[in-house]
């Protein structure tokens, strides 16, 4: 029977709910918090925030989320800086980001962390004055050093970082005028006008990939080296598995066992078994157990949190951990005794539903190692292999699986990735479309669901680590309605909001009417999306459609997979506060990261095409901003810009709300998606800019 509530008890304890967190939350998410779960209460949810919201209490924001009035007006958050000088800095606190103009930017620098006051609020924006600046978000630049006297200004290539950096002659370090550098960042101090650097490297005139990724090292200070102090740990940690590690470990060696894996992969994290009867079929979803060979607080522990991620370039690999462990003691080797962290599932060999689930250390022998290519040839092929039946039966129940977790309100991206063909000297000689496989869906649905696992049983405890996922920006969504406006199509409902909009999504990729522009419309929803992060604080994954998720499957590369292991296995010594300084870190971490991988893809892209400088090509519209036309060359092979000004002097006009420029007499429109025929005029590979004209 379901139980009464009254009203002003359920307003009194979505107040406390909302004073207790930093963020904003939506009504499902208040109605998860507050323990109110399903439709039955919906009404009883939505009377008491309404009656709160018209109080004054409660706020909505733009996207369908709400906060607690505070009186505060002083807030911390991100900057980010536009080529104007003004800045923006993003809170939950408002419906739209805080404006900072250029004169209230004090001594900062784009992606510092920093603390605002509110200083005028109207219907239009909230502006402040940034007030301290708590942490530099990026103490090296590239730039050209400009030689005044004996001293120097260093000009950086990053157009957000608007201000020169005065170099004294001592720390100039031999470069000469026009020498293209990586300056340091050493002071700013507030009685001058322009932020002090040193010349900590001279690049060369002529740039290779190899240059490149080295240089990217050292401007994002990326840690690649290993101490002493390590050196002397890795010494003590051996292959050897004695009784005791095994004696409180369910046994998995007997199991037919295998990993699949890229090709070039070289430490394996994760595993997979199964075992199939007549009543039921039981997978193991094995990851390495790292944390059996790192202690919390041990000199690699340090090291690998400090670097949070391993770090991927084409030809290249910077661990997370050394190498002795990611690639031999803790990878999951075929024949070879492995210690692991394990999600077991039983599942129900008629409707492929899962009857229990088990989280456990076990150990493991893999059978075989299986590349995706080696895996896909028996799954559509049938090719035989002494594993063909069971990667058949993984493959039928991750289609199910998959099926339900859409139907559920996962949206179903069919990713496209590209990769670099690299010769001898590492130096990148052609560009390809990677396919996308069924054993790519294979394991990455076995890895979500064990993810989702751990996430629910970590719930129940003090707190955890939780990978979540917010609402997507409203007014990116309004940006994919005005575009598909221009579609006309016939069966697409443009009346998207966030409860439906993965449904609504997922019918519109497979809808045979935008067959054409599926790409683009593939773009706009993912610039909607937020980015996913790391908090101690829950509110769901929007993307999977998951009420809890976290990261658990990959231990050897990310830190935050480690942490959950020992949170799950109570070996845990952080307290929340310090989760929480950790999950800030790994997700800024990330997002610079991500950074230096579109930098360095786009500096192969234009590397590739620097030889093709006044050659005619196919182009897509990828963006379109007053300032011009952002067009991809033939297929994923590089985005260039079409300026603006080449097309005011065809009397052109941008129309903001459709991101559409249209001309005045003719009514021609360049709309995104939209194929041309371009030309490459110049090519920057300094800094990244490619130059366009459209061939009419």
């Amino acid at each position: 029977m379901k139980q009464k509530y009254s009203l002003n008890l359920v307003k009194n304890a979505i107040i406390d709910v909302l004073k207790s967190r930093p963020d904003s939350l939506n009504q499902k998410q208040i109605a998860w918090a507050i323990n109110l779960k399903g439709s039955e209460y919906q009404k009883l949810v939505s009377r008491s925030i309404k009656e709160l919201k018209k109080k004054g209490t409660l706020s909505e924001l733009s996207n369908y989320k709400y906060r607690y009035n505070y009186t505060t007006n002083i807030i911390t958050g991100i900057v980010d800086i536009n080529k104007s000088g003004n800045g923006y800095v993003k809170t939950d606190l408002f419906q739209s980001d805080v404006f900072v103009s250029k004169k209230n930017m004090s001594n900062t620098l784009n992606n510092d962390l920093v603390s605002v006051q509110i200083i005028k609020k109207s219907n239009k924006r909230v502006e402040g004055k940034i007030i301290q600046i708590k942490e530099r978000g990026q103490v090296r630049f590239i730039g050209i050093i400009e030689r005044f006297n004996d001293d120097g200004f260093f000009i950086p290539e990053d157009k957000k970082i608007n201000t020169h950096f005065f170099v004294p002659k001592k720390k100039l370090n031999n470069a000469k005028n026009k020498d293209r550098v990586i300056l340091k960042f050493t002071d700013w101090p507030l009685s001058t006008k322009n932020p002090f650097g040193e010349v900590v490297k001279i690049l060369k005139t002529q740039t290779s990939l190899t240059e490149e990724i080295k240089n990217n090292i050292e401007l994002f200070n990326i840690r690649t080296t290993f101490n002493s102090k390590i050196e002397k740990e890795l010494l003590k940690i051996t292959n050897n598995i004695n009784d005791e590690s095994v004696k409180n470990r369910t046994d998995f060696r007997k199991e037919k066992t295998f990993t699949i894996d890229p090709d070039d992969a070289k430490d394996f994290d994760d595993a997979l078994s199964i075992k199939i009867n007549s009543d039921s079929i039981t997978i193991g979803i094995h990851i390495a157990d790292v944390s059996h060979y790192i202690p919390a607080n041990s000199e690699i522990d340090k090291e690998a949190a400090l670097r949070a991620f391993s770090v991927y370039f084409p030809g290249l690999v910077i661990p997370m951990i050394p190498e002795k462990l990611s690639n031999e003691i803790c990878s999951l080797n075929p024949n070879e005794d492995k210690l692991c962290f394990s999600v077991v599932i039983t599942i129900d060999p008629r409707s492929y539903d899962i009857a229990s689930h088990w989280v456990g250390k076990t150990i493991i022998n893999s059978n075989k190692r299986f590349t995706y290519g080696e895996a896909e040839k028996i799954i559509l092929e049938n090719v035989q292999s002494e594993f063909s039946t069971e990667i058949k039966l993984l493959n039928n129940i991750a289609k199910h699986m998959r099926e339900e977790r859409i139907k559920n309100g996962s949206i179903d991206f069919e990713r496209r990735d590209t990769s670099f063909i690299l010769d001898s000297d590492n130096e990148p000689i052609d560009i390809v479309e990677k396919p996308a496989l069924s054993t790519h869906k294979l394991v990455e649905e076995f890895m979500l669901l064990a993810n989702k696992i751990v996430a629910q049983k970590l719930s129940k405890k003090h707190f955890s680590i939780y990978r979540i996922h917010d609402l997507p920006n409203k007014e990116k969504i309004n940006d994919l309605i005005d575009y598909l406006s221009q579609l006309k199509l016939k069966n697409i409902n443009l009346k998207i909001d966030h409860k439906k909009f993965p449904k609504i999504i997922n019918f519109l990729l497979k809808n045979k009417e935008i067959k054409d522009q599926r790409n683009c419309v593939e773009n706009l929803v993912l610039r909607a999306m937020s980015k996913a992060n790391y908090s101690t604080k829950n509110i769901g994954h929007y993307g999977l459609g998951f009420e809890k998720y976290t990261h658990f499957t990959s231990p050897i590369r990310r830190y935050a997979d480690l942490l959950v292991h020992r949170l799950i296995g109570n070996i845990n010594n952080c307290t929340l506060p310090v989760l929480n300084d950790r999950c800030e870190h790994f997700s800024r971490t990330e997002k610079s990261y991500l950074n230096i991988e579109r930098k360095t893809n786009k500096f192969i892209q234009l590397k590739l095409l620097e030889k093709s400088v006044g050659k005619i090509f196919n182009g897509v519209i990828t963006g379109i901003v007053n300032w011009g036309i952002y067009i991809d060359v033939d297929g994923y092979r590089g985005e260039g810009l079409f300026p603006v000004n080449k097309l005011n002097n065809k009397k052109y006009y941008y129309n903001d709300s459709l991101h559409t420029f249209i001309g005045r007499k003719s009514g021609k429109k360049y709309i995104l998606g939209q194929k041309l025929i371009i030309k490459i005029l110049s090519i920057n590979l300094f800094k990244l800019e490619m130059d366009l004209e459209i061939v009419e």
